[in-house]
């Protein structure tokens, strides 16, 4: 049975007929019935169906508990009518402690399935898809869980907060929970604008369809092209740590970084230029994050729909919470105004990191690989003035292009590091790693051709410095504008010849076979 991943041509078959019978559909609940039917088809190859039901039963879940929310939130509305606003006020606290607890419900549904499921793995549990199997020791880990889950707290987060409006038909909640695009690698929507979406689905626009599907390929570019050359590479070094040293582990490290970032900027491209082509609008995920100045703004760019979910739902909550504001006034009050800048700050941050490297993964290379860029980002924060004022003093001109490349150099060296935390798959791989690459020796596979043994000959060596030239140069071009209103603008003739590069690149250069495991997108295994 041939398996749904989105880099296979299997996934762009079906998404070619899909598209098709979509866009053939005249109205926009015909359009909406057909995502559902292909959510269907894409679990039944993707995650296997009946790890859907647990998918159905948490949408349901979900939306009882908005829906009861709102019908709390309906009945203080009648009763406030005739009240002044300081009575309403004096009502409204009621109302919300009941509301509460079908939120608490909800979040407790949610999250509880995802820590089970996170412990489980921990643990060594053995995974399955079918019901049948269920047992202490077996878990079921639907397609999508951690991404689905957040964008689920979040919806009844939003519903609580009055934010936004509880959908009341349950069968458009459970499409937008399982919508194939997003479902593997996110990006983590907000389910109140995708459901809109959903009831308003435009037609057929050739201009939408033909940008959606020219991101679509450009995704495959940057995932078949790119970081599947470089992964099994970097792979089989980390996976033998000891037998390399000096440059072999530089190299792999920054092959690596490469590698995920292709990898996953690769897959949102495809899935959002496959929403693209529908119609659906979602949330971009990536920002040129390597042209970050420091390690707070590269998580801005980088998984941009998690980074704002932690700050929406934990950081904001914690740091606007009475409990925590009285207490930054104490610190105040006896260490002064910047020990309370900082302790208002850092608190919310590192529980925030924390729980991020959880999210990653549930070893201990993870956690301390939360507490690694937590600590980053709160030192960039709490001593900002200072960090500021070190090049003013070594007479550095921040605003040229060499201190621009400096910090973009720093930001992809942050990155590195982070990598190096997790990459050896246990808590000690950042040591392990920093101890080979200080053992020193093998600068010489820089210039003697032994660099070509390691799993990409010189051929494709070459083909490799060529794309990642290519996608650096759309980078720097995206970062000024549309890079597609940019070869829209061009003669069709050479417009037509960009796109069948793009596709004859992926169809002739992209890395297939029967050894090579089309699945393995780096970010789907969370």
């Amino acid at each position: 049975m041939p398996v749904m991943t989105y880099n296979s041509m299997f996934f762009v078959l079906f998404f070619a007929v899909f598209l098709i019978v979509y866009l053939l559909m005249p109205r926009p609940a015909f359009r909406q019935l057909v995502i559902f039917a292909g959510n269907i088809f894409f679990y039944k190859f993707a995650g296997g169906l009946n790890a859907l039901v647990l998918v159905a039963a948490a949408s349901l879940i979900l939306y009882l508990c908005t829906r009861r929310m709102e019908q709390i939130y309906k009945g203080f509305e009648a009763e406030a009518v005739s009240l002044s606003k300081k009575e309403q006020a004096a009502l409204l606290p009621s109302y919300k402690k009941r509301t509460k607890r079908w939120l608490f419900l909800g979040i407790a549904v949610m999250i509880g399935a995802l820590i089970y499921v996170k412990v489980g793995k921990l643990l060594s549990f053995e995974e399955t898809a079918y019901l049948k199997d269920l047992s202490f020791t077996r878990i079921i880990v639907p397609l999508g869980l951690s991404y689905y889950t957040f964008s689920a707290v979040g919806y009844l987060a939003d519903v609580y907060w009055r934010k936004a409006k509880a959908e009341h038909n349950w069968f458009t909640l459970f499409t937008a929970m399982s919508f194939f695009p997003t479902i593997v690698q996110g990006p983590i929507s907000r389910y109140d604008r995708l459901m809109k979406q959903f009831h308003e689905l435009p037609g057929f626009s050739y201009e939408r369809v033909c940008h959606g599907v020219q991101r679509m390929w450009w995704g495959l570019f940057k995932k078949s092209v790119i970081a599947d050359r470089i992964t099994p590479v970097v792979g089989g070094i980390f996976a033998n740590v000891f037998q390399y040293t000096g440059m072999e582990m530089v190299l792999a490290v920054i092959g690596n970084v490469i590698a995920l970032y292709m990898d996953f900027s690769g897959c949102m491209d495809i899935v959002i230029g496959c929403a693209e082509a529908m119609g659906v609008t979602l949330d971009e995920n990536f920002a040129q994050p390597f042209f970050a100045k420091g390690a707070a703004e590269f998580w801005r760019r980088w998984h941009i729909t998690l980074g704002a979910w932690f700050k929406d739902y934990v950081y904001m909550p914690i740091a606007m919470n009475p409990r925590f504001i009285k207490r930054t006034a104490a610190v105040r009050k006896k260490s002064g105004a910047r020990a309370a800048k900082v302790f208002s700050s850092a608190i919310p941050l590192l529980i925030v990191w924390i729980l991020t490297g959880l999210w990653h993964g549930t070893g201990k290379d993870y956690l301390l690989w939360g507490l690694y860029w937590g600590i980053l980002i709160i030192v960039e924060t709490a001593f900002a003035k200072e960090l500021k004022s070190v090049p003013a003093k070594l007479h550095i001109n921040t605003e040229g292009k060499g201190y621009r490349l400096f910090q973009m150099i720093r930001t992809f060296i942050y990155f590195a590091i982070g990598r190096m935390i997790t990459a050896a798959g246990c808590g000690r791989s950042l040591f392990l790693i920093i101890g080979q690459i200080a053992k020193g020796g093998k600068l010489r596979i820089l210039w003697d051709g032994s660099l070509f043994t390691y799993g990409i000959d010189k051929k494709n060596m070459l083909l490799l410095v060529v794309s990642l030239i290519a996608v650096w140069i759309v980078d720097i071009l995206s970062a000024k504008g549309s890079v597609r209103g940019r070869i829209d603008s061009l003669p069709m003739v050479l417009r037509w010849l960009i796109y069948y590069a793009l596709v004859l690149s992926v169809v002739i250069f992209g890395i297939y076979g029967e050894a090579y495991d089309a699945s393995a997108f780096v970010y789907g295994g969370f």
